[in-house]
């Protein structure tokens, strides 16, 4: 047996295997937090998509004209938006900012909003949207 002496420098087995136990836990430790933040991001990204594809079809329906098309559906890349409008007021003729007669009537609508992509249902939704409708020629200048 080789005697030690009392200046020998070096790790023992037992010291190796400590500083082995303590790296693990913390990787473990890392990895638990990293596969968090992964879960965490997809999520994130889902909401985003699903929050694009809400914002895209408030903007269809928006251009929409219910008094003309109570229901229908319009496709958007791979976005489907369906509607159904239900009359609230009925339609009215306008009247401008002077007093004047429009040129257009306008009723006030209910619409309920399907935004669907492929076959699964993204989100509804519910909007109130102004129909309208040409009653009078525009003036000759």
């Amino acid at each position: 047996m080789i005697p030690m002496r009392a200046n020998q420098a070096g790790f023992t087995l037992l010291e190796a295997i400590v500083a082995m136990v303590v790296f693990s836990v913390g990787a473990f430790a890392l990895s638990g937090w990293l596969a968090t933040n992964m879960i965490a991001l997809q999520r994130v990204k889902a909401q985003q998509e699903r929050e694009r594809a809400l914002a895209s079809a408030l903007d269809l329906v928006r251009r929409s004209n219910p008094m003309a098309q109570e229901e229908g559906y319009r496709e958007v890349g791979d976005l489907m938006v369906r509607w159904t409008s239900r009359l609230i007021e009925p339609a009215k003729p306008a009247v401008s900012q002077s007093g004047t007669p429009g040129l257009y009537a306008v009723g006030l609508y209910r619409m309920q909003v399907k935004v669907l992509r492929g076959a699964s249902q993204i989100d509804q939704f519910e909007v109130r949207q102004v129909g309208w409708r040409q009653v009078r020629a525009s003036p000759e200048p």
